[in-house]
């Protein structure tokens, strides 16, 4: 399993309140996090920084101990408890700092993590940061916005094409760090052997479309040995993209080689 990941202010902001953090822990167990935060300037990118952190550490103190000690039993539930906790702490984390300042009052953030153990993904979701898996030409969105357009979707009052062209699609319903309590989405896979994971901000996915995201990311002058440089340039590329492509917002972007 290779890495890569990448934040940019884009074109059109004058901060990033986009955060990532990137663990692995070992060549086949990987955790990852991004958060895209709103609430202002400062707001946002506390916010997203706080809950990023805060899920990293939370996962930590449960992963860690497993793999210093392989014997010890670790279920599929005891994996998705450690998520839905580590969404808890920082769901806590950011409204308690928004509770301590006026200039703070209402900020929240996205939030899309996983921890990648053996080829099987568990990952959970908050708001509209999203996970893709892709093979080939072929990409799926794992996870499901919690977002206005995305209701409409389920409601049939929209097509999945008329919610991509939306003018409201940056409203979203379920946010860390807004309420007292929010609960995270849990989604676990199998992952093949040289398929890809794309963790990103909406910044990307609105300037980018996914047959673009495909042919950037399949893009490949050696399937059988992606190695670390063509890895970053794929994700160097995804960022560029975006920004020819208008950049509008703050992008983010994590990719990981199974």
């Amino acid at each position: 399993m290779i890495c890569s990941a990448s934040t940019n202010v884009g074109m059109k902001r004058s901060n990033n309140q986009d955060n990532f953090m990137l663990r692995k822990y070992t060549e086949k167990t990987t955790l990852c996090v991004v958060c895209d935060g709103m609430g202002g300037i400062k707001g946002g990118e506390e916010a997203s920084a706080i809950a990023a952190e805060a899920f990293v550490h939370t996962v930590d103190q449960f992963i860690i101990p497993y793999l210093k000690n392989r014997d010890r039993q670790v279920s599929t539930s005891d994996i998705k408890r450690a998520l839905a906790r580590g969404v808890d702490i920082a769901n806590e984390r950011v409204y308690l700092r928004a509770k301590q300042s006026v200039d703070h009052k209402g900020m929240g953030t996205t939030l899309v993590g996983a921890l990648i153990i053996d080829k099987v993904l568990f990952c959970i979701n908050v708001g509209d940061s999203r996970l893709y898996s892709l093979k080939g030409s072929s990409i799926k969105q794992i996870t499901k916005d919690h977002s206005y357009v995305q209701y409409l979707v389920d409601m049939g009052q929209l097509t999945k094409e008329e919610a991509e062209r939306a003018s409201n699609k940056n409203i979203i319903t379920r946010a860390v760090g807004t309420e007292v309590f929010v609960e995270g989405d849990i989604y676990t896979a199998r992952l093949e052997e040289g398929s890809y994971l794309l963790f990103c901000s909406d910044g990307l996915t609105n300037m980018v479309d996914n047959a673009t995201l495909c042919d950037i990311i399949s893009n490949e002058r050696n399937s059988s040995k992606v190695d670390q440089v063509e890895l970053d340039l794929k994700v160097r590329r995804l960022i560029d993209t975006a920004n020819e492509n208008g950049g509008y917002d703050n992008i983010t972007a994590i990719l990981v080689r199974i």
